[in-house]
């Protein structure tokens, strides 16, 4: 079994995706990732639960294109299974992959691809120099497993539930089993990426005035000094003296966006005509952020006459009008149209405005031809 991971040489489109190939004797797959995989920290959990043989172990490694997750399953005491499946394509369903393999063959093959990626051509600067991926242990996960086997679930907790796909309920409570000192350690992960974030934006007093505060804090720990309250109400004073928001700490509060996200969800309706803003642009597509919520309006159902690249009509930040065309609420997944609210085919590539001044018009008679006979059938 062998994995090569290669990095995309397109800065403009596939910036910081990787190209992931898995062989196994006759058998060959690629699928390039999306930025799900930046840094890799699902990468790193998903192995850590195959090494732990906390199976199935599941992961989604292209979250904002077709859709692929990789599933691996336990056969015996010795020998998993890894297979690759779309996950939100109703109209694809073949399998990619499906091999069989022991639990260290498996991790062997994943790290030394990584290794050998890291060595040969991987360029941070593509991606980011706070998330350099040789700063990542990967020989770690080919070491014996703990005695608990739950090193990879405290992981989870610590990275706040990987990016949103852990319950509300799940990720506060592994959070709230983390000892009060591993949870400090997990905030000052986070204010270093606050104080990052605060340097790139030339707020430099700011990102100080926080170096100065936690600069002490792995040493009180270490000495068995650390007084919790001391440093909190010392983190008010600075909020207050600098105008400083929380920032990355507030995600660690039992609210979370995707609390928000799943109750704008349930106020959605197939045919629906939305609003929103552009919030990124694909090779394949654009994700409209329609009141808190990202839907994807695919390249196809942009216009009814063919677009080279999104680009050619939308910019980041703009407003958009569309129609509701799929739900999935199990998967949380909803799709757009364009190209119904179009008088004529090219309507969108030649002036949208015109377009979504008659999309209320458009929408209703969307609404008539399509959703009324989806629901009498």
């Amino acid at each position: 079994m062998r994995v090569t991971l290669t990095q995309s040489s397109n800065e403009d489109i596939l910036r910081g995706w990787i190209l992931l190939r898995i062989e196994a004797d006759h058998i060959c797959t690629q699928i390039w990732t999306s930025s799900t995989f930046n840094p890799y920290q699902e990468l790193y959990i998903w192995l850590g639960q195959i090494r732990d043989s906390q199976l199935p172990a599941k992961m989604i490694i292209d979250e904002e294109g077709h859709g692929v997750e990789m599933i691996v399953e336990c056969l015996s005491d010795l020998v998993v299974q890894l297979r690759i499946e779309p996950w939100m394509c109703g109209n694809d369903t073949t399998t990619r992959l499906k091999i069989t393999a022991s639990r260290y063959e498996l991790l062997k093959a994943f790290h030394d691809g990584v290794i050998k990626f890291l060595q040969d051509e991987y360029q941070p600067s593509q991606w980011s120099y706070i998330d350099d991926l040789s700063n990542t242990n990967w020989g770690a996960l080919l070491k014996p497993s703990n005695i608990s086997g739950q090193n990879w679930r405290i992981r989870l907790a610590m990275y706040w539930g990987g990016r949103g796909r852990v319950s509300e309920t799940g990720r506060e409570t592994v959070w709230n089993q983390l000892t009060p000192l591993q949870q400090w350690l997990v905030i000052l992960h986070d204010v270093m990426l606050w104080i990052t974030d605060l340097t790139a934006n030339g707020q430099i007093t700011e990102a100080y005035a926080l170096v100065s505060l936690y600069k002490n804090l792995p040493i009180d720990i270490a000495l068995g000094e650390f007084d919790a309250s001391w440093y909190s109400q010392r983190r008010i004073e600075l909020n207050k003296q600098y105008g400083l928001r929380e920032n990355f700490i507030e995600r660690r509060t039992p609210y979370n966006h995707s609390v928000s996200a799943k109750a704008r969800l349930k106020t959605l309706k197939l045919g629906q005509l939305v609003d929103g803003t552009i919030h990124k642009i694909k090779s394949y597509g654009v994700f409209v952020n329609i009141g808190g919520y990202y839907a994807l309006l695919h390249i196809a159902a942009i216009s009814q006459q063919t677009v080279e690249h999104p680009q050619q009509v939308f910019q980041v930040g703009e407003w958009v009008r569309a129609i509701i065309t799929n739900i999935d609420v199990e998967k949380g997944r909803v799709s757009l149209s364009t190209s119904d609210l179009e008088l004529e085919p090219g309507d969108m590539l030649k002036d949208p405005l015109v377009v979504y001044e008659k999309a209320e018009e458009m929408a209703a008679r969307y609404y008539q031809n399509v959703v009324l006979k989806l629901q009498r059938e």
